[in-house]
C-alpha cells in the first residue's frame, strides 16, 4: 500500500468513525441509514451527509 493510498484509507476509516457517532447521536439518520437496501444507497445517503466513503483505498 502505498503512502497515498495508506492516508485515503486512514481517512475513510475516520469518516466512518463519525458516521457511526453520527447515527449513534441521531436516531433520524441511523432510521434513514438502517432503510438502505444496498452499498448503493448508503453511499448515496452518507454523500448526501457530506462523507465521501464511496471508493476503496486502491480507487483515489
Amino acid at each position: 500500500m502505498s503512502d497515498k493510498d495508506l492516508s485515503n484509507f486512514l481517512k475513510k476509516i475516520e469518516q466512518l468513525n463519525q458516521i457511526a457517532e453520527l447515527i449513534k447521536n441521531n436516531p433520524g439518520k441511523k432510521l434513514s441509514l438502517s432503510k438502505c437496501k444496498n452499498h448503493d444507497e448508503v453511499i448515496k445517503l452518507t454523500t448526501e451527509w457530506g462523507f465521501d466513503i464511496g471508493k476503496r483505498w486502491g480507487e483515489y
